[in-house]
């Protein structure tokens, strides 16, 4: 399921509007319906977070299901320790990037998954 499908879902379960949602996070309610209809295909670390939180979710159940986001699932700090070191040392590096080059990455990644 993509996480535009997964946004009307869990919108829809808090018994929220488009209009009400984008409002709580901040977009205007068109650049919400491109979210909710995969037209926008690269959310934001900031924005996911946002999202969750208006809906009262963890992140990780706003993308669950979406292949492109999968590897967002490892968001927080606190699962790193849990990883290979390679894996820390690509996870706490792409951490410590600035959020656009963050979301550059996420662009990178999703192009080659979709192929």
């Amino acid at each position: 399921m993509a996480i535009g499908d997964n946004i009307v879902e869990l919108r829809k379960k808090a018994g929220i509007t488009s209009r009400d949602l984008a409002a709580a996070v901040g977009v205007t309610p068109a650049t919400m319906s491109r979210y909710e209809h995969g037209k926008i295909t690269v959310i934001s670390n900031e924005m996911i977070g946002k999202i969750a939180e208006a809906l009262a979710v963890q992140p990780e159940e706003l993308v669950s299901g979406d292949p492109s986001y999968a590897w967002l699932c490892t968001d927080s700090k606190k699962k790193i320790s849990s990883r290979k070191r390679e894996e820390k040392k690509l996870l706490e590096g792409f951490y410590g990037l600035s959020p656009e080059l963050q979301d550059a990455v996420r662009r990178i990644c999703n192009t080659g998954l979709s192929k």
